[in-house]
């Protein structure tokens, strides 16, 4: 994987983690980041897989994991702990046909699985490298496959995930290895997003597309008949969903006729039937089912390489008898029907391979426009995902936006209410004041007045006469 196609999540190329420098990413989707790294201590190449759940978890500028959202919490603790499960039960395995896991450690909030890596190319790549395999070839991959599925299912444990993406051809002796379980995959998946998200369309069986579907050891060896289909045909399997009402996979015991045994052909159907209950259960039932016996490549000799027949001298023969001359014509007659046999035959044959290419053509055709039509739903859905979120985020931002207006009405009501109340405050306390200064004024006048009798009386006591006195209108008389 170049820079370019370098994930936005992935942690920089050259960055430690405790002895191990990061490469490059090997590969990545909704589960988390594989790395290319570098065992510093023990100077070999290792692949690192990072556990970063993208639908519920980002990283931090610290380059620490963390939910999304504290919703996400409980799945992302639940999911971590599926993933340092499946860490701890495949370093138990120690087979040349299954990934090494050499440790694991926590980090950044997260956790790492240091693994095997095996060097070469994917079984996708090489098929689309070098085409259809033979039978022959075609076991030289799966046998070895088979031995490690045995050991994985002693254990009690499931793939999952088997596809040609997940089978590395080891380039130092061409020895296939299985890589990327993916069970706790499929588990955290499983509670964060839609489960046909995380499955294989073409290499999944029905059982994994329901969240509580019967999986087994069965449910692998349906995904390894799909690679087994793949590698034959050139073809990936109709998905399982879509073969539930009608099925139209056309087995490939009709359609690798001639190319291969019919016992091996027949246990591959067998294998990709859609009802879990009617596929061979254990890996052991399967491999007796596809048999040991020796592979004879059916292709045609070259006719270089056919030897013409000896060639044998005879003496001149003596003058043919009459006997001799009826056997001669009765031995024409049987060549030529002999020939007109042969001949008849192979027009019936070629009539057998052309009406079958047809057939596979026509299926062919189907298949295109059965992927069309799939692809074409998937972007339909896509858009109506991206309207949803689109019109889920208009809602959201008119709620914002009614929210802020909201807010700011009662902001400008409360400060309404303040005003009024602090101009009914300075209302009150003026006619306070004024109430005040009336009430002084009212006491001045009334001490001034006070103070005018004193002094008339006083003035008056020394005159003839009397004084009378109205002090509600504030009045002397003299009498």
């Amino acid at each position: 994987m170049n820079d370019a196609q370098q994930p936005i999540n992935a942690l920089p190329n050259g960055y430690r983690l405790q002895e191990y420098e990061l490469v490059r990413v090997l590969g990545f989707g909704g589960f988390g980041m594989t790395y290319l790294g570098f065992d510093h201590n023990l100077d070999k190449a290792v692949a690192i897989k990072e556990y970063l759940p993208s639908d519920i978890a980002i990283r931090t500028s610290d380059n620490s994991v963390v939910p999304q959202a504290s919703e996400f919490q409980g799945d992302f603790a639940w999911g971590l702990e599926r993933f340092l499960d499946e860490a701890r039960t495949l370093a138990r395995f120690d087979h040349r046909h299954l990934v090494k896991v050499h440790r694991f450690f926590e980090m950044h909030n997260t956790a790492y699985i240091v693994m095997e890596y095996a060097e070469g190319k994917t079984l996708s790549e090489y098929l689309n490298r070098k085409g259809v395999l033979t039978e022959s070839e075609l076991k030289a991959i799966l046998d070895p496959i088979l031995d490690g599925l045995a050991a994985v299912h002693r254990a009690d444990f499931l793939h999952r995930d088997i596809k040609p993406d997940n089978i590395v051809i080891r380039a130092e002796d061409r020895s296939p290895v299985l890589i990327d379980f993916g069970a706790a995959r499929q588990a955290v998946g499983a509670m964060s997003r839609s489960v046909t998200s995380i499955v294989t369309p073409g290499y999944a069986p029905i059982e994994q597309y329901e969240s509580r579907g019967n999986q087994g050891p069965w449910t692998d060896i349906y995904a390894l008949a799909c690679v087994c289909y793949r590698a034959l045909t050139d073809d990936v399997p109709i998905p399982a969903m879509d073969r539930v009402r009608h099925d139209p996979l056309i087995p490939v015991s009709d359609r690798c006729k001639g190319r291969a045994s019919h016992q091996f052909l027949a246990a591959i159907d067998h294998a990709l039937q859609v009802d879990e209950t009617a596929r061979p259960q254990s890996v052991s039932e399967w491999r007796a089912e596809l048999g040991d016996t020796p592979v004879v490549d059916p292709s045609p000799v070259p006719a270089a390489e056919i030897s013409p027949p000896p060639v044998v001298e005879h003496p001149e023969p003596a003058p043919a008898q009459e006997p001799v001359k009826e056997y001669k014509g009765f031995s024409r007659v049987m060549w030529i029907a002999l020939g007109v046999f042969m001949l008849v035959f192979m027009v019936l044959e070629i009539s057998d391979y052309v009406e079958e290419q047809r057939q596979a053509e026509i299926a062919r055709q189907e298949e295109i426009a059965r992927q069309e039509e799939l692809a074409r739903r998937r972007a339909e859905e896509a858009r109506k995902a991206e309207e949803a979120r689109k019109a889920e985020e208009a809602r959201k931002a008119e709620e914002a936006r009614k929210a802020e207006e909201a807010r700011r009405a009662e902001e400008a009501r409360r400060a309404e209410e303040a005003r009024r109340a602090e101009e009914a405050r300075k209302a009150e306390e003026a006619r306070r004041r004024a109430e005040e200064a009336r009430k002084a004024e009212e006491a001045r006048k009334k001490e001034e007045v006070r103070k005018s009798i004193e002094d008339l009386i006083t003035t008056g006591l020394r005159m003839p006469g009397g004084i009378a006195l109205d002090v509600e209108r504030g009045k002397i008389y003299w009498t």
